[in-house]
């Protein structure tokens, strides 16, 4: 026992207890201070934990260090031997002189291992393996413990689901004048937008719902077009400043009303109402609501003029096209008036993104790599703005997710997409735009899936478009055509001739030659003109049937470029130019359309069955190694693990 106590008194003497309390208590300091520089700095997943290795390890190098040396007014010195009773005196001074050092070494190692432990609590990855989101919003943001179950849930057959499924039909305009539309299709999303909160609850997606407004269908339709058990309908009556809601939930299989109730309150009680309803909605069905301590449904604002900026954008940028200006000045009005009100930042965030697609929504000349990513960057800023309001705002990390894939940063991309469908399994823009993603890095086999699920969720003609390209570069050409004669079916103004157009070029890989025929000219004569593939102008004459027979039957047949009409050249795609074995202009064609649009736009083309045999050309392989794709291989679902698409099995 002597000799124990005379070694912790050579601890004493050689303040080793002394270094051990300093070194634990700044330690701790220093690594909170760290936290907060790498999250304001965005500094990456790897900061916090090289800065806690350095930490650590320098912890017994700082006690040996107090041990072998000491400070003297000459400097660092070799430790002396101790004065002749030294030791003895420390040993034998009384408990209340001897204990206070040990003591306070023990609070310096508790500092150490606390901070340790807490950085790895915030670095941990999340349960089931799932990617943290690449957000920098720090450690609130990072996936939930329920991650795993949470993407399981978001690709699960919807005839396994086991949460009650409903819809939110588009709310009726009672007002005086009849000109408030965009306030109740306004509610008629939020409400939407709130049911989706409550995670016991399978919710149907707004443009699915919206794309049936004024149908007059029975209880029974209304649930068979839109694969739910319940729908909630009603409609808003604003006058000035006051309005009457009313609402009722109704059982899809016999019409019989569960719910219904009328708010008859001011404008500032929009939100409160919007809550009331969800509620409302959940203890009809029996399900818990399934918030956390701070969680809320409802993010509101107390600017109830933002509040209306807010939705007129929302209408603006359903319309797409030049009306997304108008959009992001409404909502660049709305977070003017209210800074910290996340929604109104996400909306902006998104659109800022969805416009670089759209070359028209630029000045002529303006649509340049420059100004797209200038465009990228305030779209970045918005969502991050959005998230340090609501880390929980999943289209806010839909947009960021966006904004990552547009510059090529596809592994961040990935994390923040994957983020978003844990918050909200059934966020279907959140898998369509990550399907993108799969496809533009030649994952083609996880985007059939990820697109099938955007479009079971949300069966509008986007969706099939984004489906049936993915089945088709899977080599599951069949398939594709169902999914874009779906597309189609539900596109009967053609307003997205695009989907037309693709849908005929697939029918002449299959050689489909009538159906091809009657596309092309469907589309030829719905818009007055046919679209180039390209960014340029659209040509000012339609081509005449003859011309389109002709083109058809050509690459059909693998003819020769010489009996494609001039008029119809412009619309050959790189698998066309295949057909035709003009490998070095599908090769020029690929080039061509990877030079337009974002930073990391690469034509989906290079991934196709078609292209497989030149793939390897010198020419896609610097433009894959350009857009951080050096080495990448196309994945395809093998035959024999194909399943065929939740969308097409339903006949949606």
């Amino acid at each position: 026992m002597k000799s124990y106590q005379q070694f912790l008194a050579e601890l004493k003497r050689r303040h080793v207890f002394k270094v051990a309390t300093i070194y634990g208590v700044v330690a701790f300091i220093l690594l909170q201070v760290a936290d907060l520089l790498g999250q304001g700095l965005r500094l990456g997943d790897t900061f916090m934990p090289f800065v806690t290795a350095i930490v650590l390890l320098g912890f017994p190098l700082a006690l040996i260090v107090a041990w072998a040396f000491e400070l003297t007014p000459e400097g660092m010195q070799r430790t002396s031997a101790p004065a002749a009773g030294e030791i003895e005196g420390i040993v034998e001074a009384p408990a209340s002189q001897r204990w206070p050092a040990g003591l306070m070494a023990l609070v310096g190692v508790a500092a150490l291992v606390a901070g340790a432990w807490w950085v790895g609590r915030q670095t941990a990855p999340a349960t089931g393996g799932t990617q943290t989101a690449a957000d920098g919003t720090g450690a609130e943001a990072r996936a939930q413990p329920d991650a795993d179950s949470r993407l399981q849930l978001a690709y699960v057959d919807l005839s396994d689901d086991p949460r009650p499924s409903i819809a939110v039909l588009p709310f009726d305009d009672m007002s005086p004048e009849g000109d408030q539309e965009y306030f109740s299709d306004g509610m008629t999303e939020e409400i939407l937008n709130v049911l989706a909160k409550i995670r016991e609850l399978r919710v149907a997606a707004r443009t699915s719902t919206f794309a049936l407004k004024d149908q007059d269908l029975t209880a029974t339709q209304w649930g068979d077009t839109l694969g739910v058990q319940y729908f909630v309908e009603g409609s808003v009556r604003k006058a000035g400043d006051q309005l009457r809601i009313t609402a009722q939930l109704i059982d899809a299989a016999d019409g019989s009303h569960l719910w219904s109730d009328q708010y008859d309150r001011s404008l500032d009680d929009v939100f409160a109402i919007q809550s009331e309803i969800a509620a409302a909605i959940a203890g009809a069905l029996k399900i818990p609501l399934g918030l956390k301590a701070d969680d809320a449904l409802v993010t509101p604002t107390s600017d109830m003029a933002a509040y209306d900026l807010y939705l007129t954008g929302r209408a603006r940028m359903r319309e797409r096209g030049k009306s997304l200006n108008e959009a992001i000045q409404l909502f660049e009005a709305a977070v003017a008036r209210d800074s910290n009100w996340a929604p109104a930042w996400a909306a902006l965030a998104e659109v800022k993104e969805i416009r670089i697609w759209y070359a028209e929504t630029f000045d002529p000349g303006e649509w340049t790599r420059e100004n797209i990513s200038r465009s990228l960057k305030d779209a970045e800023a918005a969502a991050r703005r959005a998230l340090e309001s609501d880390s929980r705002n999943a289209s806010a990390y839909v947009a960021l997710a966006s904004v990552q894939r547009d510059r090529g940063q596809w592994a961040e991309s990935e994390a923040t997409y994957r983020h978003a469908i844990v918050l909200d399994p059934d966020h279907a823009e959140a898998h369509m735009q990550y399907s993108e993603l799969l496809v533009l890095t030649g994952r083609v086999d996880e985007a059939v899936r990820a697109a099938d699920r955007a479009a079971t969720l949300d069966p509008v003609p986007i969706r099939f478009e984004i489906l049936g390209y993915a089945l088709y570069l899977d080599d599951r050409l069949t398939e594709a055509i169902e999914a874009y004669r779906l597309g189609t079916r539900r596109d009967p103004d053609v307003g997205l001739v695009y989907l037309w157009m693709i849908a005929a070029d697939a029918h002449v890989m299959e050689g489909r030659t009538e159906e091809a025929t009657a596309l092309y000219e469907s589309a030829a004569q719905a818009m007055g003109r046919v679209y180039r593939r390209s960014q340029s102008e659209p040509s000012t004459a339609s081509p005449s049937r003859d011309e389109i027979e002709a083109y058809v039957k050509t690459v059909a047949s693998s003819g020769e470029l010489a009996a494609v009409p001039q008029s119809m050249r412009a619309l050959l795609v790189p698998a066309h130019w295949m057909m035709l074995d003009e490998p070095d202009s599908a090769i020029a064609r690929m080039l061509q359309i990877s030079g337009g649009g974002p930073p990391a736009n690469i034509a989906w083309e290079i991934w196709a069955p078609e292209v497989d045999r030149i793939r390897n050309d010198a020419r896609l392989q610097d433009l894959l190694e350009a857009r951080d794709l050096a080495g990448a291989r196309v994945q395809r679902t093998p035959p024999a693990d194909r399943t065929r698409p939740m969308t097409l099995d339903r006949g949606q």
